[in-house]
């Protein structure tokens, strides 16, 4: 057995050792099956097969968001946070008084996947080097390695990782904590590794810690590791840490106050208390928020305690790259580190695009030095079409991109040129590339399989329509603007219709859906419904109902709030939950002005034939490039932008189109108005979309032919859109149209579905 398998061996064989045969038997019945299934699932290839077991089997999991790191996940991460030709400390690999002096920390270390692999990483380059690892083990574990958990178990497992890869050689003391958590004896509260944010640590803290350590610790031994877990100590800080958010109320959360504290049964009025305590060690300049969830203060833990041209090493949601609450976490990675790369993998599914066991959502690494001078404005995105299928492979992996670093080889998004690719031997993984980190907003690279188009969409947003599969074509100008810069847009939903916690009114109507009014006063387009948005104009579907005045509002006063509401009522409508393997539709018309709602927002121009060119630009593939590349990529399937984001989005300037070409543009929707539109993941075989890319591109801007022939680069645009897995979320329907003919003779279209057969 590895000795990584003992703790659960030996619980074992004394528990089976107590019990009558006929007991044993009845047990061995019940665990063979749970044994075959673990071992058909792979759990016999992992090292830490303790890890897999655990992050199953704790009570408060839901709470504590503890999710096991992927050995693959961790041995890609250990390379690239400790590539081979930079050795942590400054120093050279075979210097091991140097590696002995050095610090690696986890401060939600779980069973210790991240720290253990982190170590064996170091042992094995100081041994290839001509190091002799066993004379590091003693210092490491007792000063070089930190782990601290809010679960006692978790830091006995992380020793027992740690001790075992140098089984034969002794140590004195090792350097891992249970932290306190929630309501202490004395009456204050304590928030785990979180407390750690404060620069300097309360003495009520140290004594909490050695009270919750397994036997107790003597104070001064804890205060001992506690002052080596202060700030700016560490050479690489390394985590997986907990993704649960203050406001998550869904599925088994709901009910149970503030989920981030929730653990361990803590009841309501203590997570208020440790709430307030968060909000106090967070500082002026949080990065942190309540829809962040705690990975952002896990990630501000790295960073204040990591010192200058150290590194941190994080699995992360991918809304810390792309998502708006993380804005302050990007600007500051921006400001503070250099060398920073972004691994996300293009998977059709959130689990396929996760490095963690049982998550639901997708992730990424993040790995970045923390520098003291102005740090370098660029990053290096790797997007892997795979999690690499063991350590081993991911390793290789890992040497693979930092020889591409090294190299020179790395093409940037800028280019036209080509790509660069992450291959081992014949076996490609994905790609990568480096780009300028944006000033603000998301950071676009991520999820994305086919490099490629990623390069194009860089290029488009910028107003260059780089000619796919044409290597010799010139770029073509196309003027772009983002959307707030030639448009206004409507409320945010709650400003619509909620009312205030306290029951005032925040939102002046009232809706009624179905609408009940044959010619509704004031019309509203609010949610979704594919199959009605096939075409370029969609119907209302509810009708708003201006409130009586309550509490301190008069009348006066709410149908003020109405009449803001109701000005920016619009024919457009911007669909900021796009489902792209369902709905057709980035902009939706409206035969007459409507109040956007949660799903189709408004957007509002002072001409309405503005309006005309909007939409098609917005509904065709080039429009849809831009959506997709600026939208939140975090769900298989859809891409999400936010009612204030949307202004952002770059978009056709119709203020440098001429008279004519919006004439143009007018025709082209009158003729189009009528066509049926398939979901966005067929955009490669819609005759429609291709029609309205054909007339957009030739008739409306003028520009070349050759664009929109058959087989030419806006096809090869759509193919290229199509088999994006974020695109696809791997649906295995596509939506089929059918002409019938009806009694009077007309001619209508049915929509059905049928299997796919090439996914």
């Amino acid at each position: 057995l590895s000795v990584n398998y003992w703790p659960i061996f030996w619980s074992a064989k004394e528990m089976l050792g107590l019990m009558p045969t006929a007991t044993t038997h009845a047990v061995l019945e019940l665990l063979w099956p749970t044994v075959r299934n673990l071992v058909s699932g792979g759990v016999t290839q992992s090292h830490d097969l303790t890890g897999i077991l655990f992050q199953r089997l704790i009570a408060d999991r839901k709470f504590l968001a503890t999710y096991y790191t992927r050995p693959e996940a961790a041995a890609l991460l250990a390379g690239l946070a400790m590539p081979a030709d930079k050795p942590l400390g400054g120093a050279v690999w075979e210097d091991g008084e140097t590696l002995a002096s050095i610090q690696i920390g986890d401060f939600a270390c779980g069973t210790g996947t991240l720290l253990s692999t982190a170590y064996q990483r170091m042992s094995l380059l100081h041994e290839l080097n001509g190091g002799d690892p066993r004379k590091l083990h003693g210092p490491m574990m007792r000063h070089g390695l930190v782990g601290l958990d809010v679960l006692n178990i978790a830091v006995h497992l992380t020793a027992a990782m740690l001790a075992g890869s140098q089984p034969d050689t002794p140590f004195d003391g090792e350097c891992l904590l249970t932290m306190p958590f929630g309501q202490q004896d004395n009456d204050q509260v304590a928030i785990g590794s979180l407390d750690l944010l404060a620069e300097t640590v309360q003495q009520t803290l140290i004594d909490t810690a050695a009270a919750v350590s397994a036997g107790g610790r003597a104070p001064e031994l804890v205060r001992d590791l506690v002052s080596r877990v202060g700030h700016r100590r560490f050479d690489l800080v390394m985590m997986n840490p907990p993704f649960v958010r203050s406001t998550g109320m869904e599925g088994e959360k709901r009910g149970k106050g503030n989920p981030a504290f929730a653990a361990f049964e803590t009841d309501k009025p203590i997570q208020d208390q440790m709430q307030d305590s968060l909000r106090k060690v967070r500082g002026t300049q949080p990065l942190g928020t309540g829809n962040t969830g705690l990975a952002a203060d896990f990630l501000d833990l790295a960073l204040r305690k990591v010192r200058a041209d150290g590194t941190i090493a994080l699995v992360l949601p991918l809304s810390a790259v792309s998502g708006k609450d993380w804005e302050r976490a990007r600007a500051t990675l921006r400001a503070d580190c250099q060398d920073i790369i972004v691994v996300t993998i293009a998977g059709p599914g959130s689990y396929d695009s996760s490095f963690s066991a049982d998550t639901g959502m997708a992730e990424c690494l993040l790995v970045a030095r923390k520098v003291s001078k102005q740090a370098e404005k660029r990053a290096t995105f790797v997007m892997l079409n795979q999690l690499p299928r063991s350590a081993v492979e991911a390793e290789l992996v890992a040497n693979q991109i930092a020889r591409v670093l090294k190299s020179g080889e790395l093409r940037g998004v800028e280019s036209t040129a080509g790509r660069t690719d992450v291959t081992v031997g014949d076996q490609y993984f994905g790609g990568v590339l480096s780009a300028p980190i944006p000033e603000s907003g998301p950071w676009q690279l991520v999820g994305i399989s086919d490099v490629e188009l990623a390069q194009f969409a860089w290029n488009l947003e910028r107003g260059r329509l780089v000619p796919l599969g044409l290597p010799n074509a010139e770029m073509v100008a196309i003027p772009l603007k983002p959307i707030g810069g030639i448009a206004g847009r409507g409320p945010y939903h709650a400003d619509i219709y909620w009312n205030n916690p306290n029951g005032t009114i925040r939102g002046p109507f009232e809706l009624i859906r179905p609408p009940v009014s044959p010619v509704p006063t004031y019309p509203m387009l609010w949610g979704h419904d594919a199959t009605r948005e096939r075409k370029l104009v969609v119907e209302y579907d509810c009708e708003g109902k201006i409130k009586a005045a309550s509490g301190r509002l008069t009348q006066p006063d709410v149908n003020e709030k109405a009449a803001r509401v109701w000005s920016t009522a619009s024919h457009l409508h911007y669909n900021r939950d796009l489902q792209f393997n369902s709905q057709s539709l980035v902009v939706a018309t409206t035969t007459v002005p409507c109040v956007g709602g949660r799903a189709w927002p408004s957007v509002v121009f002072d001409k309405r034939e503005h309006g005309y060119v909007f939409a098609l630009w917005c509904n065709s593939s080039l429009g849809l490039a831009m959506h997709w590349w600026m939208a939140n990529k975090t769900q298989a399937g859809r891409g999400t932008t936010t009612v204030t984001s949307i202004p952002g989005i770059p978009t056709l300037d119709v203020g440098a189109l001429t008279d004519e070409q919006i004439t143009a543009a007018k025709c082209v929707f009158d003729e189009l108005v009528d066509q049926n539109f398939l979901p966005f993941d067929q955009i490669d075989e819609d005759s429609a979309r291709a029609e309205l890319d054909r007339r957009l591109i030739t008739e409306v801007l003028g520009l070349p032919e050759m664009l929109v022939e058959p087989g030419g680069p806006i096809e090869l645009l759509r193919r290229k859109l199509a088999s994006e897995p974020q695109i696809h979320g791997g649906k295995g329907q596509r939506v089929v149209f059918h002409e019938a003919v009806a009694d009077d003779g007309s001619i209508t279209v049915i929509e059905t579905t049928e299997d796919r057969t090439d996914r």
